[in-house]
């Protein structure tokens, strides 16, 4: 496999290009490809049970990674890879990991389609701002949960009264205090040894590197580098690999391709994510990858697009690699909100059933802090009964589209919900009845159509 040294040198090396030309290159590609392969999106038909469709995507991800490579933006150049480099990167992936330690250790591996074994769950207010006063009660109310095996919480954006400022001492401040809070919170709720997902506050490389110390991000603990919109990448997060390669933490992909951008509709989308991931393993040397379309306007996973991209995604994955793959839970509404519970069940019956490990509740968009444990709760007793009733997709994909229907007219003017003060007493970290009715209201509907849960 190709070290990260190789990368650096293919960046300063490689063809010389204008990002609007690399952009358009890739743009034409996509669409080239979609026609080559017949790569339909079908809104009734979010779940596919066509494998041919699964495959036809994961073979059009290898020919568009093969064909535009990697661009580079500080040195306005591609890097490029050989058929033997990409199929060497995607071997080597790891199929399971051991992640956290101790008693909180969990086993972190690939699930298959329809798989037989439960996700691990993820939760957390994951990359949502949160001022430093809130962060700790927030984070109490997502590790007190037992069903949460690992947790992703939100980025710290103001403490003291003062803006975190990127690039700057603050952000290495904020970061480290990010993890502070989120250790402290683990181990008052006697879970030392939770994998954390960490450094949601580090914007650059400086935050990145100012937790790499075991008090803060240990080995055992895993952080992200983003992919930038599309199949780009930049000196900033090389140096974020380096960095962790260095240090020994586990590397998470985190590509967010556009719906309605350089990657065109959900079936260039499907084909970029992909490829995506196939990046994250190339330069990034990932681990896992985390799975989170965007759609221009609405921005959420909710839309019918997006869960038909992590659908067709997660099935192309599972078919045809070792990837371990989680699925970001990014509704519109907020916690508080009977819709967001409603997004939760599509969201989270889409991934669970392709093989992904469920990660979340991300409300808002990640605009506001609206969010609290227990509609994680509710996202990991939705992605355990799928598997302990053994749902198959045609119909998961019949609950899916039912709950579609329920809210996608809603995702132009969501109901926001409420922010945590509101959800939760914060003296005794319990959600209050209105919410907590609004859940078990939640429940009762799953089991009437088709999906006790305990």
């Amino acid at each position: 496999m190709l070290t990260i040294w190789e990368s650096f040198k293919r960046a300063k090396k490689g063809e010389g290009m204008k990002e609007i030309d690399f952009d358009m290159k890739l743009s034409r590609k996509v669409a080239e490809l979609t026609k080559e392969y017949d790569i339909k999106f079908n809104k009734e038909e979010i779940i596919t049970t066509d494998n041919t469709l699964a495959d036809d995507v994961y073979k059009a991800a290898i020919d568009l990674t093969l064909d535009v490579g990697i661009y580079v933006m500080d040195t306005h150049s591609v890097i490029k890879f050989d058929e033997s480099e990409l199929k060497e990167a995607i071997r080597s992936a790891p199929s399971r990991l051991v992640v956290g330690e101790g008693k909180d250790a969990r086993v972190l591996e690939q699930r298959k389609i329809e798989d037989a074994k439960p996700p691990l769950i993820i939760g957390g207010d994951a990359g949502a701002p949160v001022d430093d006063e809130m962060y700790f009660k927030m984070a109490l109310s997502y590790l007190k949960e037992p069903i949460i095996d690992i947790i992703d919480h939100a980025s710290i954006v103001k403490f003291h009264g003062i803006d975190v400022e990127s690039g700057t001492v603050l952000e290495s401040y904020a970061t480290r205090r990010e993890m502070r809070l989120i250790r402290e919170a683990a181990r008052i709720m006697g879970r030392p040894g939770i994998h954390i997902i960490g450094g949601e506050s580090s914007t650059t490389l400086m935050g990145d590197i100012a937790i790499m110390s075991p008090e803060y991000l240990r080995p055992t603990d895993a952080h992200l580098i983003p992919v930038l919109n599309e199949m780009k990448t930049d000196y900033n997060n090389l140096g974020r690999v380096v960095s962790a390669l260095e240090y020994g933490v586990f590397n998470v992909t985190l590509p967010d391709p556009i719906i309605g951008g350089f990657a065109r509709g959900p079936e260039g989308v499907a084909i970029v994510h992909v490829a995506e991931f196939f990046m994250g393993r190339l330069i990034y040397f990932a681990d896992y990858h985390i799975g989170h379309p965007i759609h221009m306007t609405l921005g959420s996973t909710s839309t019918p697009e997006c869960l038909w991209v992590i659908s067709t995604v997660g099935q192309a994955v599972a078919r045809n690699t070792n990837f371990i793959i989680t699925g970001n839970v990014w509704p519109n509404a907020g916690a508080g909100s009977r819709m967001i519970l409603d997004e939760i069940v599509a969201n989270t019956i889409v991934s669970t059933i392709v093989g992904a490990h469920p990660l979340g509740v991300t409300g808002t968009n990640g605009k506001y802090p609206h969010a609290s444990g227990l509609e994680t709760r509710f996202m990991g007793e939705v992605a355990h009964a799928v598997v302990r009733n053994k749902l198959k997709r045609e119909d998961a994909n019949d609950i899916v589209t039912h709950y579609l229907r329920k809210y996608e007219d809603k995702l132009k003017n969501p109901d926001i919900g409420k922010p945590f003060p509101e959800l939760y007493d914060l003296e005794t970290l319990t959600p209050k009845k209105f919410w907590l009715d609004m859940y078990l209201e939640a429940k009762k509907e799953i089991a009437d159509n088709g999906l006790p849960v305990d």
